[in-house]
């Protein structure tokens, strides 16, 4: 029966000590999903226009390299869903760490646009993180 006791007491302050390593360990995350206007296509990137808050209409620009591989800055998802298109910006920790975009896959939308290529400057596309206005 001590030897029980004694288990439970070692198990229960293991368990313990697990507990708050793990909420030490917790990140904070925090996601905005919001309403894409129109999606611009560049050979660079995309220029994104949305809706704010207040009804006005806000842009940014992502490069096109964030979307190129698995676990980067960017996400596209490509569905037909009546929802579309539409965006989740990804915070953790407080600082910005990604995007993923909810696209028509049917690029015949009206959601989708071009860019012509000079017609505007690459360099717009040169960001390293989203800072947008909600």
């Amino acid at each position: 029966m001590k030897k029980t006791i004694g288990l439970v007491l070692i198990f229960l302050a293991l368990w313990s000590l697990f507990s708050l390593y793990a909420q030490e360990q917790d990140t904070k995350l925090f996601v905005k999903t919001v309403s894409i206007i129109k999606v611009y296509s560049h050979s660079a990137g995309y220029k994104i226009l949305y809706l704010k808050s207040n009804l006005d209409l806000g842009e940014f620009y992502v490069p096109m390299h964030w979307f190129a591989s698995a676990g980067g800055k960017g996400e596209i998802v490509w569905g037909d869903q009546p929802a579309y298109p539409y965006f989740s910006i990804f915070w953790v920790d407080g600082k910005y760490d990604h995007i993923r975009l909810y696209l028509h896959k049917n690029m015949d939308s009206e959601t989708w646009g071009m860019l012509k290529e000079n017609s505007v400057d690459e360099s717009i596309f040169e960001v390293e993180e989203l800072n947008l206005e909600f």
